[in-house]
C-alpha cells in the first residue's frame, strides 16, 4: 500500500535529524575517550563479546580488509585490542579486546546507559513506551528493507 507522501517526506526529515543527533552523541564518546570515530564504531562491535573475528568484524562495519587493518592497527598500538591467530581456522585472525579494552567498552556501554536514561527522562512518562516501540518497529521496517534490497546496489 503505497504511503502518503507527507508522511514520507517527515519521516525522512526525521530519520536524517536522527542520524545526526545520534552521530552528535557519538562524537562526545570519541571526545571524551581520545580515540577517532572509526575506533569507537569498531569497539561498539565488542558489546556482547570481548572477542570477534576480523572477517566477521569488516562485515559488521562494511568496510575492506584493509580498511579494517588500519582500525585494529591503531587500536592495538594504544593497547585497547590484541589480534591473534584463531585456534579454530589457523587461516583466520581474531580480535580480542584487552583488559584495557574491555574497560573502555565497558565504559562506553554504561555511559550509553546513562545518557539514554537521561534522554529518556526528558520524554513525558506515558510516552516512553510509545517512544521505544517506534523505534522498535522502525529498526524492523529498516531490516525489512535492508533485507529485500541486498545486492541491489551493486548491480544498480
Amino acid at each position: 500500500m503505497p504511503c502518503n507522501q507527507e508522511y514520507v517526506t517527515r519521516m525522512a526529515k526525521l530519520v536524517f535529524t536522527l542520524r545526526q543527533k545520534c552521530a552528535l552523541k557519538d562524537n562526545y564518546f570519541v571526545r571524551s575517550l581520545d580515540i577517532t570515530t572509526s575506533e569507537y564504531i569498531c569497539l561498539v562491535q565488542f558489546f556482547d563479546s570481548n572477542v570477534m573475528g576480523v572477517k566477521e568484524l569488516a562485515s559488521r562495519l562494511e568496510i575492506t580488509s584493509g580498511g579494517v587493518t588500519r582500525i585494529l592497527t591503531s587500536l592495538e598500538d594504544k593497547g585497547i585490542i590484541k589480534r591473534r591467530i584463531s585456534p579454530e581456522d589457523r587461516r583466520n585472525i581474531d580480535v580480542h579486546l584487552t583488559k584495557k579494552g574491555g574497560e573502555m567498552v565497558d565504559h562506553i556501554r554504561q555511559a550509553s546507559y546513562d545518557l539514554h536514561a537521561d534522554i529518556l527522562s526528558h520524554i513525558e512518562q506515558e510516552h516512553r513506551q510509545p517512544v521505544l516501540n517506534a523505534i522498535e518497529q522502525l529498526i524492523s521496517a529498516i531490516d525489512n528493507w535492508v533485507l529485500t534490497h541486498e545486492g541491489k546496489a551493486e548491480t544498480a
